[in-house]
């Protein structure tokens, strides 16, 4: 029986009627032209019979061969079937249904059939070609976005026939998971994971939001990592970003992070006297604290060092360090001058930006005794040492010589007179 789809007639069994009139025929032919009504009966009732037999499909239209393409279907992949039956006629039915949607009934699409004459056609972008060699035909096509084809292979006979399903897989995926930050010397590496998803075209819509700006930009990529230039950032923002993987499922937001250094709260300064570094003088260790600003625990930054630099208040010559050791807090300097102010400025740096410095100072102010003297003498003075011992030998040498100088003066006078003296005597 023939029958409209989509506009158009399809005759499933015209092959086998066209085959059951062509025996028919031929017995008319052999009644006219032998004119013999015995054999005649015996032709038509043999045409007759062979009809009923084709068009019923009694001994005829089993599906003998009908694979598809198998494993994971993602939108816009090729779909191959074929599908051999054992009369060499075949019908191709396609239907589809949209994933997600409320209404999951079959939505006809086409039907067509396919034999040694009409051996080929393309309907809606579905191809359909016969091979006449081994009576198979083929279906290919481009599986759509979020859809589900049914696809049926018969030949008349409805209680045989093969069928599948297409789906597209990339509909079930699932959002992109385990987002992670990664500092480096060129920027930062975003990171994700999306074991939830079997399609291999995917491209993953990465979108990285600032502080400042509703959406700072989106990439387009096709593996589970990026790299963003620290020139693409602002040191002075604080970013996030999210992963749409196949089908727009999105991800989570990924915990912030920024390219700006932790900033110093604060700096304690501890010092202690000690001799052993300033050969016999009294100087001072000074070790410092520095403390950070408690921020977001959440908020990821790079590794940091620090800048501290110094001066006091007599040189007035900053004398600058660098604490080099990544997220070290806490600086030695010895060697200070005794009793001196000394100002401290510590600045934090990263390999992207550099902090707001802050200062703070300290007076080294202990009583100290150079190494060698005495001790204490028990009248809270330092004991005389080798340096009182000469500062007297040579205080006494100082007035000999006082001394002798007044000598010779006198010695001098008393010769001037002298003549005088004697004219006297």
């Amino acid at each position: 029986m023939c029958h409209y789809v989509n506009r158009k007639l399809i005759c499933p069994y015209r092959y086998e009627y066209t085959k059951s009139l062509f025996v028919l025929y031929t017995g008319v032919i052999v009644c006219a032209v032998f004119s013999s009504i015995q054999l005649c009966g015996v032709i038509m009732a043999s045409a007759l019979l062979l009809g009923l037999i084709l068009c019923a499909g009694l001994t005829s239209g089993d599906v003998t061969h009908f694979q598809c393409t198998n494993g994971s279907v993602c939108a816009g992949d090729r779909v191959e079937c074929n599908c051999t039956t054992n009369t060499g006629a075949i019908d191709w039915t396609i239907s589809y249904a949209v994933l997600g949607s409320s209404n999951q009934s079959w939505i006809p699409v086409t039907e067509v059939n396919l034999n040694i004459i009409h051996n080929s056609t393309k309907e809606y972008g579905y191809n359909f070609t016969y091979n006449k060699f081994n009576d198979s035909s083929m279906l290919t096509f481009y599986l759509n976005a979020s859809e589900s084809i049914f696809i049926v292979c018969k030949n008349g006979n409805v209680s045989d026939n093969e069928s599948t399903i297409i789906r597209d897989s990339g509909y079930y995926a699932k959002a992109p998971t385990n987002l992670t930050t990664t500092f480096n010397a060129n920027g930062v590496t975003l990171q994700w994971e999306d074991t939830g998803n079997n399609c291999t075209s995917t491209v993953y819509q990465v979108t990285v939001n600032g502080t400042s700006n509703s959406v700072l930009t989106s990439y387009n990529n096709s593996k589970t990592t990026l790299l963003i230039h620290s020139s693409e950032l602002n040191t002075t923002e604080t970013y996030t970003y999210t992963v749409r993987g196949w089908n727009g499922q999105q991800s989570n937001i990924s915990k912030p992070f920024t390219l700006a250094p932790h900033e110093v709260m604060n700096i304690t300064i501890n010092t202690t006297n000690t001799t052993d570094p300033c050969k016999n003088s009294c100087c001072a260790n000074v070790t410092l604290n520095i403390i950070l600003e408690s921020l977001d625990p959440y908020v990821k930054h790079p590794n940091q060092y620090h800048n501290i630099s110094y001066n006091s208040n007599t040189g007035n010559i900053p004398v600058t360090y660098e604490v080099t050791g990544y997220d070290e807090t806490e600086w030695t300097g010895s060697g200070l001058k005794y009793n001196e102010t000394y100002c401290f400025t510590v600045t934090p740096m990263n390999n992207f930006s550099t902090g707001m410095p802050i200062s703070n100072d300290t007076t080294t102010q202990y009583s100290c005794e150079p190494p060698g003297n005495g001790g204490d003498n028990g009248d809270d003075k330092p004991g005389c040492n080798t340096g009182c011992i000469v500062g007297s030998v040579i205080g006494g040498g100082t007035t000999l010589m006082i001394v002798i100088i007044a000598i010779i003066a006198i010695i001098a006078i008393i010769r001037r007179v002298r003549p005088q003296w004697l004219h006297r005597l």
